[in-house]
């Protein structure tokens, strides 16, 4: 997982984690959501 997707998580801000999310995997909305939820469920 790249480390910048989750500094801009822990920095409170889960769309622009979504977006950087998207553009570095290549994904689709859904996807790239259910991602950054886990990543979000795992560092609490």
């Amino acid at each position: 997982m790249n480390s910048k997707v989750v500094e801009i998580l822990n920095n409170g801000n889960k769309i622009e984690a979504i977006k950087l999310y998207r553009e570095i995997q290549n994904v689709g909305l859904t996807e790239a959501k259910h991602a950054v939820d886990l990543l979000e469920a795992r560092s609490k």
